[in-house]
């Protein structure tokens, strides 16, 4: 069984493109993680961001054949997949009639910096709750910023915006966050 840790994501692409499980293995125990989060956040529900966090890599590795690197990072592929995955599960609540709570209806984002760690602590109830409140993108630069551990420019191209855009727009949304648990 071949040591896939070292090798670059192109290189784990190529060779998984090629037929080799092993090495999407590979791409699933380095993002599965960071796609979770992702999801989680979102639903603040543990089984269905499971269920979901499983469908994203499944769809991944069925279309993994037309994957072309082209400058955008797979995990940059991975989100926009998670973000496709979670609009089908709203759809699909809504049409059943399933209760969404204004919590599980907003696709959000999120992840902080040692220095702003306390504040930003999505575990705690107040803050999760206060994150609801932001408008979508401040919700989104923040989850993957903060949540989910991209750089500005990790997020820039899950976003489609420069990276100075995603540090203006963090820089936003953290004060709309901060004036909001100020209340």
């Amino acid at each position: 069984m071949p040591d896939w840790q070292h090798s670059e994501d192109s290189e784990l692409i190529r060779i998984a493109q090629e037929g080799e499980s092993e090495a999407f293995g590979e791409l699933y125990q380095r993002y599965a993680q960071i796609i979770f989060r992702f999801i989680y956040a979102n639903l603040n529900n543990r089984l269905d961001a499971e269920d979901l966090t499983e469908e994203v890599f499944l769809r991944a590795w069925r279309s993994l054949s037309k994957y072309r690197q082209k400058g955008v990072p797979f995990l940059a592929y991975l989100f926009k997949i998670a973000r496709n995955v979670l609009i089908d599960f709203y759809r699909r609540a809504g049409r059943s009639g399933g209760h969404m709570s204004i919590e599980e209806k907003q696709i959000t984002d999120f992840n902080p910096d040692p220095g702003e760690t306390a504040i930003l602590n999505i575990e705690h109830q107040e803050v999760r709750q206060t994150l609801t409140q932001l408008r979508e993108d401040y919700r989104t630069v923040l989850v993957l910023r903060f949540l989910s551990g991209l750089s500005p420019q990790e997020t820039g191209q899950v976003m489609g915006r420069t990276p100075g855009a995603v540090r203006i727009l963090q820089h936003r949304a953290l004060s709309a966050l901060r004036s909001l648990l100020e209340i």
